[in-house]
């Protein structure tokens, strides 16, 4: 869905045997069908994306109805619609997707189709920087640096820039543009801070930091799921 800096329009997904096995072909087949949908997209065939994930985002898919959301923020094989991306996203980002939890807060910065609310914005954009969503937080650290909707803190600021930065690093994620952005804005929000402010944001980050490899290594080395009859398929 291309590179999320900021308040960029982006686009992050038994009972019985019987009826468990059941469950478990649906799920099979939702699986597929994301694919299929994800491959046309990935080759420009819009039209072929949409139909494989309209059925999803209709049955209640978190990941296809952010999609769906996505491609009518950006008019990309439909015509621009404020108001389905905002009906497609908040409905993933109730979920918890990140994708949809990121693009709320777009919709919310850029006013697009809604009245501009930095307010509403941040709270998006925390909760999926509360998921290490990269880009919600470079996205959270700029609106407390400047003092949008927030109030303004740079020493959160820092902290959030930091951590972005950090996430950015994956050099699996492909998140090059977004953790250079980041770095270079929170030199320029160290340069106004007082020591003791500055040395708080540091060792927070460092923290953080801790944490966060811990969950990035459980999440690598996470044995895979099982994929007998009886098991969903993971979505992610």
């Amino acid at each position: 869905m291309g590179m999320r800096g900021l308040f960029c329009q982006g686009v992050r997904w038994t009972l019985v045997v019987l009826a468990a096995a059941a469950f478990a072909l649906g799920m099979q087949s939702a699986a597929a069908d994301w694919e299929t949908g994800q491959s046309a997209y990935e080759r420009g065939d819009i039209a072929a994306a949409l139909e494989a994930w309209q059925p999803l985002a209709e049955a209640g898919d978190a990941r296809a109805q952010a999609a769906l959301g996505s491609l009518y923020i950006h008019g990309n094989g439909v015509a621009v619609d404020y108001a389905e991306a905002l009906r497609w996203t908040r409905k993933a980002a109730e979920q918890g997707d990140v994708t949809g939890q990121f693009n709320m807060g777009t919709i919310y910065a850029g006013g697009l189709g809604v009245e501009r609310d930095y307010g509403t914005a941040a709270d998006w954009f925390a909760r999926a920087a509360e998921q290490d969503d990269a880009a919600s937080r470079f996205n959270l650290g700029v609106l407390y640096a400047r003092g949008l909707g927030v109030p303004r803190d740079d020493e959160e600021s820092l902290f959030l820039l930091g951590t972005a930065t950090i996430i950015a690093g994956d050099p699996d994620a492909n998140l090059q543009e977004i953790g250079a952005a980041a770095e270079n804005y929170a030199y320029v929000v160290m340069m106004t801070m007082e020591e003791p402010a500055l040395t708080r944001a540091l060792e927070r980050t460092r923290t953080w930091e801790k944490e966060f490899l811990r969950r990035y290594l459980a999440r690598r080395l996470r044995p895979p799921e099982p994929k007998g009859n009886l098991e969903p398929l993971p979505f992610e």
